[in-house]
């Protein structure tokens, strides 16, 4: 079946070219992009649905949970964007590896778009961290149910994972051709556009690192002049 994302590489500077080449001669063989992309939202669809099931009917004061939540996890996505992602900090220098040295050589302003679905590893978080980070919040969830009310910590690890999914989701888009349909939904474009700014070099560790929202950069005066 051919690749629906299939796009034209050509023009690529050099340096650019040269760390694609590298990533894809480090490609693993058994790499399947699709189980990748699917994982993070069968995951995350099913700790959603299994909160959802289970709510004994919110008040009103327990719904505040959701729309708190989502606030606190646009800041948490900017700080921790900044702080771990653009910065070697032990014992986590992998993920600085993982974002600032690979991710940002791959793609920088003006040659953002992926080639194909093998470059999902590029710019997805591993397989494994939704299902990682659901098991870390649960605990916190079931605190805050033991002292706010059991629906407040189902609320607040739906809301959660339901952030993860809609980041996971934009930032892939953001890597899609300027052109395909997904590029296209309300407000998307200029989104893309503020997360291309981050990926110029001058900018990328103290500019525009919020991915889903610019609110937060708004708010701590880093977004890109």
């Amino acid at each position: 079946m051919e690749d629906p994302i299939e796009l034209d590489r050509g023009g690529l500077p050099p340096h650019v070219a040269a760390a694609r080449a590298r990533y894809y001669a480090e490609l693993p063989r058994s790499y399947r992009p699709w189980r990748h992309l699917a994982t993070p939202f069968v995951v995350g669809g099913a700790v959603i649905a299994g909160c959802i099931a289970c709510l004994e009917g919110p008040a009103l004061s327990d719904m505040l949970a959701v729309p708190v939540m989502w606030l606190v996890a646009i800041a948490f996505e900017w700080r921790f964007h900044r702080d771990l992602l653009h910065k070697r900090v032990p014992p986590l220098q992998l993920l600085y590896e993982k974002h600032t040295v690979s991710h940002h050589s791959i793609y920088v302003e003006g040659a953002m778009q992926i080639g194909s679905a093998r470059d999902f590893r590029s710019i997805l978080f591993p397989w494994w961290a939704v299902p990682a980070l659901a098991a870390a919040l649960t605990p916190i969830a079931l605190l805050l149910g033991l002292l706010l009310g059991g629906d407040v910590g189902r609320l607040v690890l739906a809301t959660s994972m339901s952030y993860v999914m809609v980041y996971e989701a934009m930032h892939l888009i953001y890597h899609l051709r300027p052109t395909h349909p997904l590029r296209r939904l309300p407000g998307i474009e200029q989104l893309a556009r503020h997360h291309a700014r981050h990926h110029d070099p001058r900018r990328m560790q103290r500019e525009n690192l919020g991915v889903t929202t610019t609110l937060w950069d708004r708010v701590r005066g880093t977004v890109a002049r």
